[in-house]
C-alpha cells in the first residue's frame, strides 16, 4: 500500500474533515445506544428486546465488512454497499413492522426514533454514493 495511502478504515476516517467525523459518532452513537435497550420491560416482565440485539449485530457486521472491503477496493463510495446490506433489513424491520409496538413517549420508542432517523439519513447517503460508483464516480469521500 502507498505510504500516503491510510493502512485501516479508521485510519483513512480519520483524515476526514471534523463535520464528517462528527456525524460517524453520531452512527455509532445511534447504534450503540442500543446496549441501553437490550433488556426491557415488556407487557410487565422482562424481556431481551430483539431489535436492539438486531442492531447491535449489524452494525458490527457491516464495520467487519467495511473493513474488508475497504483493504481491497480503498476508500470509495462503494464502502456504504456494506450498510446497505446489513443495516438496510434490520432498518426495514423495525420502521415497518416494530416501531409502531414502542410510542414514541417512552425511552425504547423514543431510542427507535432516533435511531431511524440518523441510519435512514445514512442509508439514504449510502445508496447515492454506491449508486454514484457504479456509474464511474471514482472520487474518494470528502475529496
Amino acid at each position: 500500500m502507498d505510504p500516503e495511502i491510510p493502512k485501516t478504515l479508521g485510519a483513512a476516517m480519520a483524515t476526514e474533515p471534523l463535520w464528517l467525523r462528527s456525524w460517524i459518532q453520531v452512527l455509532v452513537a445511534a447504534h450503540l445506544g442500543a446496549l441501553l435497550f437490550v433488556v426491557g420491560r415488556v407487557q410487565g416482565h422482562w424481556k431481551v428486546r430483539t431489535e436492539p440485539i438486531a442492531i447491535l449485530a449489524v452494525f458490527v457486521a457491516a464495520g467487519l465488512a467495511m473493513g474488508r472491503l475497504y483493504e481491497e477496493v480503498g476508500y470509495v463510495r462503494l464502502l456504504g454497499i456494506a450498510h446497505l446490506v446489513f443495516w438496510g433489513p434490520v432498518y426495514t424491520w423495525i420502521l415497518l413492522a416494530r416501531r409502531k409496538l414502542y410510542p414514541l413517549l417512552t425511552p425504547f420508542g423514543a431510542y427507535l426514533g432516533f435511531y431511524l432517523v440518523i441510519a435512514g439519513i445514512s442509508l439514504a447517503i449510502d445508496a447515492i454514493d454506491v449508486a454514484r460508483h457504479m456509474m464511474g464516480d471514482g472520487e474518494l469521500w470528502g475529496r
